[in-house]
């Protein structure tokens, strides 16, 4: 007989399960990680887009001496870059401050995208920031 015929081997079944447990284990760590990535994600959205709408209005302003009525006339969108968030609005923020010196964006979140109860985000001209949370409107996007 060969004496270098080799003997095949595999894994046991205790390997397997010690394997599967590890990948498990790994999952179990990772998975909710990546979930609040995306959450977070989400939240930056409406943020950035509200911060991106800004900054369109200061160079309108810059160089016509007021802020636009509209969102065609600062070429902003209605909707945030990843679609989390719509119905960007730009409003006057009250009376003693028209739309020619002063605005107020605001920015509402998609059905079923909302996170956290925050429903909405508002920027103001002076830099005010605000969210809708649980129906009340705070101060801060945070």
């Amino acid at each position: 007989m060969n004496n270098n015929i080799r003997k095949l081997s595999g894994f046991t079944l205790v390997e397997l399960m010690v394997a599967v447990t590890i990948i498990g284990i790994l999952l179990s760590i990772v998975i909710p990680n990546y979930m609040e990535s995306v959450r977070k994600s989400r939240y930056n959205d409406g943020m950035n887009s509200l911060t991106d709408a800004a900054m369109k209005m200061e160079t309108v302003r810059a160089r016509t001496g007021s802020y636009p009525a509209t969102l065609a006339e600062a070429n902003i969108s209605a909707t945030s870059t990843e679609g989390y968030y719509g119905n960007l609005i730009i409003t006057a923020p009250s009376a003693a401050c028209p739309l020619s010196s002063c605005y107020l964006l605001q920015i509402d979140g998609q059905e079923g995208q909302e996170h956290s109860n925050v429903t909405a985000y508002r920027l103001f001209s002076t830099g005010q920031k605000q969210r809708l949370q649980s129906g009340v409107w705070e101060e801060g996007w945070k």
